[in-house]
């Protein structure tokens, strides 16, 4: 996963707010969402390492639980426009 362009984000108070400035919207994400957001712009975005970071984060076993709810979240991203596949399709 990459972002799609520049994403300025910002933590407050445990939610992150994203400004998309390709669609000039505002979204506010939980600490989970941002927290994959983070890691996908650092550029650690394979599915595998989002499924690693989020169980570390949250202190839970990385099993298939994880991967679904990270993978819900890239989908929202994705359809928000935020992310797109590595490979540009």
């Amino acid at each position: 996963m990459t972002v799609r362009g520049e994403l300025p984000v910002r933590c407050w108070g445990g939610d992150y707010v994203v400004y998309n400035p390709l669609s000039g919207n505002t979204h506010i994400f939980d600490i989970v969402t941002g927290e994959v957001l983070k890691e996908i712009i650092a550029g650690y975005a394979s599915s595998e390492k989002l499924y690693q970071h989020v169980a570390d984060f949250l202190d839970l076993p990385n099993d298939a639980r994880v991967a679904q709810d990270v993978g819900e979240i890239l989908t929202v991203l994705d359809e928000l426009g935020l992310i797109e596949p590595a490979g540009g399709c």
